[in-house]
């Protein structure tokens, strides 16, 4: 009940893979998860510099609730999140 989230140096310091997924009309506001996602390394032009460790899903149409109904949607990035091969350390 009291946890406040993590730093914004705490959220650096992940250096593994990480796929944030929030929905459009989620409680947490997507501006938020935006946020995160560049702490996270991403937010970067890919095509010039890499792709990032983390990656970012905004679901259309969808809350806090109803991200669970989306199970296409999230199967179709969860399965390639989770198979694609891990980056080499730095």
């Amino acid at each position: 009940m009291n946890w406040r989230g993590l730093s914004d140096d705490q959220l650096r310091s992940i250096k593994v893979p990480t796929l944030l997924i929030v929905g459009d009309a989620d409680v947490v506001r997507p501006e938020h998860v935006v946020q995160m996602f560049r702490l996270l390394g991403g937010g970067m032009p890919g095509d010039l510099v890499g792709l990032p460790r983390s990656q970012l899903a905004v679901l259309p149409g969808t809350t806090h609730v109803t991200l669970i109904t989306k199970t296409d949607w999230l199967l179709s990035m969860v399965r390639p999140f989770l198979d694609a091969p891990l980056p080499r350390a730095k």
